[in-house]
């Protein structure tokens, strides 16, 4: 049975090893781009969930509830009036915790392309993408708008970028210029972080 001692120095070494997987400040291609921004946050909270919520029933409705594995992330959410974006890198404790959790995130855009009647008819759209060790692109159709987003897994680590548009039903990859610019730097970026664990291609 473990004592109240015990159990604290326990607590304390998981937070120390949580602090110890946290991304390096800087280390978001977007962290230096705030100006202009009305609404500018970031989070290293792990517990964040993907940004690519085709159920809406987590990141979106600020629910929580991630992957199993997840041991650090930074997300950065901007807006500017109508126009959103967001950048987001998560890190699992093995590739096999990052793969499921692109597995899961295909499974709702399935479970999830086509959803509400009328003002709240919300259409997901996906294709898989050639980037890091498995990617896909995405984009999203609604009564307000839409957004175009990429994630990318490299090893262990998952990355998403999303912004704001009216994406084609087709998603042509010219239509994701800006979004895979960003999706490539990171993709080679987050290998250097030993946690990423990337396989040497």
């Amino acid at each position: 049975m473990m004592t109240t001692g015990a159990a604290v120095v326990t607590a304390a070494s998981m937070l120390m090893g949580s602090a110890a997987t946290r991304l390096p400040k800087g280390f978001l291609l977007w962290e230096n781009r705030s100006s202009g921004w009305d609404i500018w946050e970031v989070s290293d909270r792990a517990s964040t969930p993907l940004m690519i919520d085709a159920c809406h029933d987590s990141y979106w409705n600020k629910r929580g509830g991630v992957e199993k594995g997840r041991v650090a992330a930074r997300t950065i959410y901007r807006q500017q009036e109508i126009d959103l974006g967001g950048e987001q890198v998560a890190l699992y404790q093995d590739e096999p915790g990052a793969r499921a959790a692109m597995d899961a995130m295909r499974a709702e855009l399935k479970k999830c392309a086509s959803r509400g009647e009328g003002i709240e008819k919300i259409t997901y759209y996906s294709k898989p993408l050639k980037l890091g060790d498995e990617a896909i692109r995405v984009g999203a159709r609604y009564w307000e708008g839409g957004l175009r987003q990429v994630a990318v897994r490299r090893g262990a680590a998952v990355m998403v970028y999303t912004e704001t548009a009216w994406p084609t039903p087709s998603l042509p990859m010219g239509e994701f210029k800006s979004l895979l610019g960003d999706a490539r730097e990171m993709a080679g970026k987050v290998c250097w972080l030993p946690e990423a664990s990337c396989q040497s291609s």
